[in-house]
C-alpha cells in the first residue's frame, strides 16, 4: 500500500509564490519559476513605514552590445521612489551556471538589490507591469544619520607615530575589539549583524565642547563652577557650609541655594564693593 505524505503540504503552499506576493496578480508573469529570488535594502525610511517592492515593468534591453531582459523593481516609499533596474543576458539558457542573480542600485536614492532568475524569465510578456512582491523582501538599513556635528581628519585614524604613505590602503583590526558606545554614537547587534545609530545626542550624548577653542555648541552647558570639573561619573557635588543650604531639584535640573541672614549678611558685606562697581 502506498502513502501519500505531500497532498497536505501541496495544498498549504499552492498558493504561494515567493518571492512575489501571495495574492499577486499574473500581469504577464504567468511563470512562478521566472522569478526565484529577490532582495533590496534602502535607506532613509521614517520609522514605522513597512516600503513595498514591486515588478513595474519588462522591456528589451541592449547592454554591452549584447540582447538583455531588463527588469525593473520599484520600492513604494515616503518621498522618491527607489527604481532597480536589472538586466538580465537572453543567453542565460546557454550557461551552465544558471540561474542567474542580477544586481542593481539606485544612485539617487542609495537603494540596492539583487534578483535572481531562471532562463524563463527572457520569456516573459514586455510591458508595463503592477506585480507585488512579498513585504519581507525589502529591507530598511538601520544606520541613520540626523546631524553630523564635526569630522576628524583623516590622520586622526592612525597613531601619532604612523603616517602611512598610501592612507588608501585597507587595515585590518585584530585580536579582541570592543565596540562601545561613543559620542552621537550607539551600536548593537541585529541578529549576526553589526548595525550603528548615528544621530545627534546618541550614545554618550553630543560633543558639545572643542578641545581646540574651547568653544561649546550645545547652549548653556556649565562645564566648570569656579575652575573645578566633575568627577569621572560626571557628577558636580556643592556642599553647605557656615549657614549655606544646598537643595538639589533634579526634575528641573536645577539646585536651590538659600542662605541665613548671618550667611547673608557676610556675603553683603564682600559683595558691597563689586556690586557699587557694578
Amino acid at each position: 500500500m502506498i502513502t501519500t505524505l505531500a497532498d497536505q503540504y501541496l495544498a498549504q503552499n499552492a498558493g504561494r509564490r515567493y518571492p512575489l506576493a501571495d495574492d499577486a496578480g499574473y500581469d504577464g508573469i504567468k511563470d512562478d519559476t521566472a522569478i526565484l529570488d529577490f532582495r533590496c535594502t534602502v535607506r532613509g525610511i521614517p520609522a514605522g513605514t513597512a516600503p513595498r517592492a514591486w515588478i513595474t515593468a519588462v522591456a528589451d534591453a541592449t547592454v554591452n552590445h549584447k540582447a538583455h531582459t531588463r527588469i525593473t523593481v520599484t520600492v513604494d516609499r515616503p518621498g522618491t521612489p527607489d527604481v532597480l533596474a536589472f538586466d538580465i543576458p537572453n543567453n542565460i539558457a546557454e550557461n551552465e551556471n544558471a540561474p542567474y542573480t542580477a544586481s542593481a542600485a539606485d544612485s539617487g536614492t542609495g537603494a540596492e538589490g539583487t534578483l535572481t532568475v531562471s532562463a524563463s524569465a527572457i520569456l516573459l510578456a514586455r510591458g508595463v507591469k503592477s506585480v507585488p512582491l512579498a513585504w519581507t523582501t525589502v529591507v530598511c538599513d538601520s544606520l541613520k544619520v540626523n546631524s553630523i556635528q564635526s569630522v576628524q581628519a583623516e590622520a586622526d585614524a592612525h597613531d601619532a607615530d604612523y603616517d602611512p604613505p598610501d592612507r588608501s590602503a585597507t587595515e585590518r583590526l585584530s585580536g579582541k575589539i570592543a565596540l562601545a558606545e561613543g559620542r552621537n554614537t550607539e551600536p548593537y547587534l541585529d541578529g549576526n549583524r553589526l548595525r550603528l545609530d548615528v544621530f545627534k545626542g546618541g550614545g554618550l550624548g553630543e560633543r558639545c565642547q572643542s578641545a581646540v577653542t574651547g568653544d561649546q555648541t550645545c547652549g548653556k552647558v556649565l562645564f566648570t563652577i569656579n575652575g573645578e570639573r566633575p568627577g569621572s561619573s560626571g557628577e558636580i557635588r556643592i556642599v553647605g557650609d557656615s549657614g549655606v543650604t544646598v537643595t538639589p531639584d533634579p526634575e528641573n535640573h536645577a539646585v536651590e541655594i538659600r542662605m541665613d541672614d548671618t550667611a547673608a549678611g557676610r556675603a553683603a558685606i564682600g559683595c558691597a564693593p563689586a556690586c557699587s562697581e557694578g
